[in-house]
């Protein structure tokens, strides 16, 4: 797999789960036991993977200057 320099590699989990949802947006519903849920987890999964490595590239690059 390349390595991607940016901020699209960055948010791509993001993007890839809001373009989920959106796709099956009439189907979801917030019960555990639906996809709903899993979805909802997936976001907050999504979101803290995209900050950590937001602030690893933030890091790299201010340690790269130096």
């Amino acid at each position: 797999m390349r390595k991607r320099n940016g901020v699209f590699g960055i948010f791509y989990p993001v993007f890839l789960t809001v373009c989920l949802y959106i796709v099956f947006y009439d189907r979801i519903s917030a019960k555990p036991t639906e996809a709903g849920f899993w979805f909802i987890l997936a976001m907050g999964m999504s979101i803290g993977v995209a900050l950590t490595r937001l602030m690893l590239w933030l890091r790299a690059s201010r340690d790269a200057k130096k």
